[in-house]
């Protein structure tokens, strides 16, 4: 079949080049479409119940929020593992589904059974961000010239910034870390509510009922209607002053009759600080998971332009100090250069064997088809392009058919010309593709089995190692094709006027070496196999053994990480006291670009971490953070100011 193949392939020569057109066009169209990334997501589908359960006492958290959440998730199908962390005012459940489990279905499945579970007063359970644990991609502070405090930043950043970033498409969630959440405050005096005879029940009863609305009719009037309402929502400190508790012998009481109102802020449950600053705000920027990021990041950045220019307050500003697309851009950068240089290597080598361009450049266009042939198959299963999936192709193995089936035309046609035979060159081509064919197909099938068996693996193996995989079995059937059907109707075009070999010297000069090595190694050859035996062992039993083991490529972003965990009851304020601490000592080396401390845990409850430790923290980090730990700095070093992971 192959055979018959070929014979029409170089009957339809032209359109052979066509298709290869094509190919060649979809596999860019693929490329600028793909998602780019350094690492494959290898994370697990998850899905998060976050309780937010204000004022509450971890011990009664756990009683009254987590363990019935717990029992209303073992009914869900394709679970197979529940966890939970319960700490003072939060609750979090995280289910690990199957693997291929597809995140929509699952969300929907944990949220039937969710709405069955009776949660207190006062408790509010929500789904996680649909992102993994990879999925923080940007990090920004809301910097101030001073004339705005925390409280009025933090505003601006959930009013304002945190709306405007969640519009960009492909954003899961940005979290807000430190700053001062606004609340009103009403301070009672006893002395007056015991003199008008007043209990904290009463009070909070007229609050509550004082601050509503309500709808009317229509009032037609003429050619005019209007519309009636009843308008008693609280706008404004002075409207909860003048709110009416009760009446005493006739006398109105107002809420300022017993008790002082004014603006005050919740409990902070996180403090961020950067550089010299002791408290600021931070926003984290999550990534849906799937995502393109360095779509999504472009339209983050320009977000941010938009706000800074026109939108913020003046003398407030975004200032990003994190932002994944460097990654992104030196993981293309890495692989744009491993591909020119692949082909720059194939072409050196051949033209130092071969001596004619013309046959070197069309071994090389083996790799730039194997390559877009490789990114349609990528885009169609959602193999992103990575140093694990593109970056780990090896342009040795890919070029050998195309070296085979082009070394052997060119041979054919050589001793042709010698032989002064004029018969058409497409004959000849043909009768060298027929004589090679199965070598060459089975040549390169063998290897594409021999990673079949990393298609097997499950879990986090086989997410990470399975997208390589693939990507090497889908370039090495590009090549498979380039150097069946494509190489020799190139060939038949380009020697359409025949071909001359052309030796190397230096192969002619080493030729007799080569035979007398060769002759002496058949002659002891028991004593070659017996020293080859003893090499392998000697490697497997001393040099394996000191070899490093890395799970993952090592990627530097110029940070270093730093944890620090202090005594069981240190306070959030004596936790961010040391971290300025830590800050000072860092900034007095040159190399440090910035460093970034946050102690506590951010405001949507995706970073479960209390004030200070409360024991282990074997818990694997929730979706989007970098820790559990309650205290950690980011030091931005070298020549970059980046955040790593």
């Amino acid at each position: 079949m192959i055979a018959g193949l070929i014979a029409t392939a170089l009957r339809l020569r032209w359109f052979v080049l066509v298709i290869v057109a094509v190919i060649a066009l979809a596999g860019v169209y693929a490329f600028q479409r793909q998602p780019i990334d350094a690492y494959p997501d290898i994370s697990a589908q998850m899905v998060q119940v976050i309780t937010v359960y204000p004022g509450r006492a971890p011990e009664e958290v756990e009683r009254q929020v987590t363990i019935p959440i717990e029992i209303a998730m073992r009914t869900v199908p394709k679970v197979e593992t529940i966890r939970s962390r319960t700490i003072f005012g939060l609750s979090v459940v995280q289910l690990i589904f199957e693997e291929g489990t597809e995140s929509y279905w699952a969300r929907a499945r944990v949220q039937e059974n969710l709405a069955a579970v009776e949660l207190p007063e006062g408790a509010a359970a929500e789904l996680g961000p649909l992102a993994t644990a990879y999925g923080e991609v940007y990090r920004y502070e809301l910097a101030s010239d001073g004339t705005h405090n925390l409280m009025e930043l933090r505003e601006l950043n959930d009013w304002v910034v945190i709306p405007r970033l969640l519009r960009v498409p492909g954003v899961a969630e940005v979290s807000n870390f430190g700053g001062l959440e606004k609340q009103f405050a009403v301070t009672f005096r006893p002395a007056d509510l015991d003199r008008f005879g007043l209990t904290l029940k009463d009070v909070i009863e007229a609050i509550q009922s004082n601050n509503a609305s309500a709808g009317g009719s229509v009032l037609p009037r003429g050619s005019m209607s209007f519309v009636i309402r009843g308008s008693g929502s609280i706008q404004s400190l002075r409207d909860i002053e003048n709110t009416y508790v009760k009446s005493v012998s006739g006398t109105p009481i107002y809420l300022r009759d017993i008790a002082a109102v004014d603006l005050d802020h919740l409990t902070p449950s996180g403090i961020f600080s950067k550089d010299f600053h002791d408290e600021g705000v931070e926003g984290i920027v999550l990534l849906r998971k799937g995502e393109n990021p360095s779509r999504v990041l472009e339209g983050v950045n320009a977000a941010v332009e938009e706000l800074n220019s026109s939108i913020l307050l003046p003398g407030v500003r975004v200032a990003p100090f994190y932002d994944r697309q460097y990654l992104v851009d030196a993981t293309l950068h890495t692989v744009s250069h491993s591909v020119l240089l692949g082909i720059t290597l194939v072409v050196l080598v051949l033209l130092l064997f071969l001596g004619r361009p013309a046959m070197a450049a069309l071994v090389a266009l083996t790799i730039p088809f194997s390559l877009l042939f490789a990114l349609i198959l990528m885009f169609v299963t959602d193999i992103p392009i990575g140093l694990l999936s593109v970056g780990a192709i090896d342009f040795g193995i890919i070029v050998d058919g195309a070296v085979i089936m082009a070394e052997h035309i060119a041979r054919r046609l050589g001793e042709a010309q010698q032989r002064g035979d004029h018969r058409p060159v497409p004959r000849f081509v043909l009768s060298a593709a027929l004589e090679i064919e199965r070598p060459v197909f089975f040549s390169v099938l063998i290897i594409m089995v021999a990673y079949l068996p990393l298609l097997s693996l499950t879990s986090i193996e086989g997410l990470l190692f399975r997208p390589m995989a693939l990507t090497m079995v889908f370039a090495l059937l590009g090549s498979l094709l380039f150097a069946l059907f494509v190489v020799p109707v190139l060939a038949s075009i380009v020697f359409r006027h025949g071909y001359s070999e052309w030796e190397n010297p230096l192969l002619a000069l080493a030729r007799p070496l080569y035979r007398r090595v060769l002759q002496g190694l058949l002659a002891c050859r028991w004593l070659v196999l017996a020293a080859v035996i003893c090499a392998v062992a000697a490697v497997v039993v001393k040099l394996i053994p000191r070899l490093g083991i890395e799970f993952l490529p090592y990627m530097n972003e110029g940070v270093i990480w730093v944890r620090a965990n202090f005594p069981e009851g240190t306070s959030l304020r004596q936790s961010s006291a040391y971290g300025r601490r830590i800050r000072e000592i860092v900034l007095e080396f040159p190399d440090v670009r910035f460093i970034s401390v946050q102690a506590g845990r951010n405001d949507s409850g995706t970073d479960p971490s209390p004030p200070q430790p409360t024991g282990d923290h074997d818990w694997p980090p929730a979706a989007g953070t970098m820790d559990t730990i309650p205290h950690q700095a980011a030091i931005g070093g070298g020549h970059r100011p980046t955040l790593a992971r």
